[in-house]
């Protein structure tokens, strides 16, 4: 009985999951198009890398908490209301640091002198920095999004998240189209992008913290969080949460740091051409968003008490992503013209995109089983393992980019992207299979 409930929760789980995120990405999908069109690829580049560098930093609000959360969670009978309110403290402690680090980088950003350089226009170096302060807020207002949604995962009501989702992807899209629709008349036919840039930061700032508040109502359906502090809650955050968030600081460096250094190499449109192809890989990632939103709290139960039962749902798991890897790297590398024009509304100045984007096509089936296995581990409770990989995956990383971007521009980081996925497989699979079945061997019969 307990296993056909605890099918039936997944089952259904995956239903509102996939239902909610379809709204989303549809939403979300409708909003990239919109930018890069009325951006171009110089000052979509430059918008790209304001969006690459606060979600570099955001990860300091979060460190692991969220999983950890949502880990915590499945494993009480009851939403444990101390235990959320005093994670929810420690974040919002930590979202002071951030705010002091996007400030930071606001003022750094004023002198910018890549802003400057290439062919006109040319893009106001205070146009970048106002960008980043506001693409800032609403990163924060996301993380503090997303830290909910752990919450509606933990306790598996993920038609709460489909709603908050929904409804936060339909505040950035009408924000984005205000904006740009205020922009064409402020400054028609183009005559400044880099104030365009702006004015949709603001807009995204705005919907931000709009999606926050709706978020945190809905939250009160399942729990009132007991806001608070104590030494325990610091101590298992210290213990068990941090090594996890390094290691997903250390993975979104990896993911993240070619944009970083195609821009210190390359320049703007190098940096607009490659963030347009590697859309479509994020657009992949809905698929595994979906089943692991959906399987991980029954994973982190059942590896526990059941590990056979664990070892089938990673498997039946796995099947399903290898399958879905395989489509995507098909479509990516027979139809990456047609993707492409869709992604920029046919717009000029991208066909560069295309062969970054078949050059990405294999990171596809790569990143779905990694995005599994990672999620393994930390249901497994490896943290420490996976903590110390991924910060050796930086270094993979950042020296195969040091060596391709300047040789090969956004062509090069495509490959340095397949070659740390691929490293990434050969760690992670091998432990999570020992660690299942030594788990298996040891449950008595």
């Amino acid at each position: 009985m307990a296993e056909t409930l605890a099918r039936n929760s997944v089952t259904r789980n995956i239903v509102y999951k996939t239902l909610g995120t379809v709204v989303e990405k549809a939403l979300k999908f409708a909003i990239v198009p919109l930018i890069t069109h009325t951006l171009g690829p110089r000052v979509w580049g430059q918008y790209s890398y304001a969006v690459t560098v606060t979600a570099l930093a955001v990860q300091m609000t979060d460190l692991g908490l969220g999983l950890f959360m949502a880990r915590e969670i499945a494993r009480h009978d009851a939403p444990p209301a101390k235990l959320i309110g005093q994670i929810l403290t420690l974040k919002g402690i930590l979202a002071i640091g951030y705010l002091v680090v996007i400030a930071g980088l606001t003022w750094w950003h004023f002198a910018d002198p890549l802003a400057g350089k290439g062919a006109l226009p040319r893009p106001h170096a205070g146009a970048l920095a106002f960008t980043i302060g506001l693409v800032g807020l609403a990163g924060l207002a996301t993380s503090a999004v997303e830290a909910i949604w752990q919450v509606f995962r933990g306790v598996q009501r993920l038609e709460l998240e489909a709603r908050s989702s929904g409804m936060f992807a339909g505040m950035q899209l009408i924000a984005v189209f205000a904006a740009v629709t205020l922009a064409a008349r402020l400054w028609p036919n183009g005559s400044d992008l880099s104030l365009t840039m702006v004015t949709i930061g603001c807009g995204l700032s705005i919907a931000g913290i709009a999606g926050a508040a709706h978020a945190l109502w809905l939250m009160q359906k399942v729990v009132t969080p007991e806001y608070g502090w104590s030494r325990d809650a610091m101590g298992r955050f210290v213990g068990e949460a941090l090594p996890l968030g390094v290691a997903i600081v250390a993975s979104l460096v990896y993911f993240k740091v070619d944009v970083v250094m195609l821009r210190a190499m390359r320049g703007d449109e190098e940096v607009g051409w490659y963030s347009t192809a590697y859309k479509a890989l994020e657009y992949a990632s809905i698929v595994p968003a979906i089943l692991m939103a959906a399987t991980f709290p029954a994973l982190s139960q059942t590896v526990v008490n059941d590990p056979l039962r664990a070892w089938q749902m990673h498997k039946r798991t796995l099947l399903a992503l290898i399958a879905a890897g395989c489509i995507g790297t098909a479509a990516l590398a027979l139809f990456s013209k047609q993707i492409i024009y869709i992604q920029v509304l046919g717009a000029p100045g991208f066909e560069p995109s295309i062969a970054m984007e078949r050059m990405l096509a294999p990171s596809v089936l790569l990143t779905l089983v990694n995005y599994l296995e990672t999620h393994m581990l930390v249901a497994l409770g490896l943290v420490g393992e996976q903590m110390a990989f991924t910060l050796v995956l930086v270094v993979v990383n950042v020296g195969a980019n040091w060596y391709l971007v300047p040789r090969y521009g956004g062509i090069g980081a495509a490959v340095a992207t397949a070659l740390t996925e691929l490293v990434l497989l050969g760690f992670c699979g091998p432990l999570v299979w020992r660690e299942m079945h030594r788990r298996m061997r040891a449950r008595p019969a």
